[in-house]
């Protein structure tokens, strides 16, 4: 049965395929996307994504470690294998800055995880 429906399904896929018509795409008609700009004024790695709009910086870490499997002690484990340490974190932080007529303002957010 299951092999059945998988014929099915892959004979469906090539009949759609085989009727939809072919496009070309030409390069030269497609909008070029401007660079952020820097915002030296506000830190390094700020840049400002939206011309006019505010500043924002994002970062972020990645930690993974692994170690070498120890031996499980008697009657830890009911197989008894070699066991490892696999541990891994990250974080990601969004600095978001700009000028108002009250002064500057300012939002950030900071996101984690640990083991």
């Amino acid at each position: 049965m299951r092999t059945t429906s998988m014929i099915l399904a892959a004979a469906l896929f090539a009949a759609s395929v085989a009727v939809l018509p072919a496009y070309a795409l030409d390069i030269r008609e497609l909008p070029i996307a401007k660079a952020p700009e820097a915002c030296p004024h506000e830190g390094p790695g700020f840049t400002r994504v939206v011309p006019g709009g505010p500043c924002m910086r994002i970062s972020g870490r990645v930690r993974a470690e692994a170690g070498t499997p120890v031996h499980a002690r008697p009657g830890a484990g009911l197989d008894g294998a070699a066991r490892g340490v696999v541990s891994a974190s990250g974080r990601v932080a969004i600095d978001t800055r700009t000028q108002t007529d009250y002064g500057p303002a300012r939002a950030y957010i900071r996101l984690g995880t640990s083991h």
